[in-house]
């Protein structure tokens, strides 16, 4: 039995992505309120996919990567962002609704 390879997020702009890439999430381009392409989670792009994307003008994608951190890191690493997206919102009035939301979306994002 094969141990499953970690992998992480990372939303990077269609320059940079390279066949092979594996999508972390899927893909939606919408021009003129129509949907013209969907790549689905988990797709290995290929050349093809990079001159459609490009031609359907898509800015960024989110990739999966190999996550080679150890558990003891990637803890570190979701307390220190935790702790600076705290900074961030430090006078941020929390009894805002959207704020709070806000405030759970980027914390929930950071501590992965």
């Amino acid at each position: 039995m094969t141990t499953p390879i970690k992998t992480r997020h990372h939303y990077i702009p269609v320059t940079e992505i390279t066949p092979g890439m594996v999508l972390g999430e899927t893909v939606n381009v919408v021009e003129r309120g129509v949907l013209s392409m969907v790549l689905h989670t988990g797709h290995i792009l290929s050349e093809d996919n990079l001159r459609q994307l490009n031609a359907h003008h898509a800015e960024f994608i989110c990739i999966d990567k190999p996550d080679d951190r150890t558990e003891a890191q990637i803890a570190e690493d979701a307390a220190n962002n935790a702790h600076r997206v705290l900074e961030i919102f430090r006078d941020s009035d929390m009894s805002d609704p959207t704020l709070m939301a806000l405030f759970d979306q980027v914390l929930g994002y950071r501590s992965q």
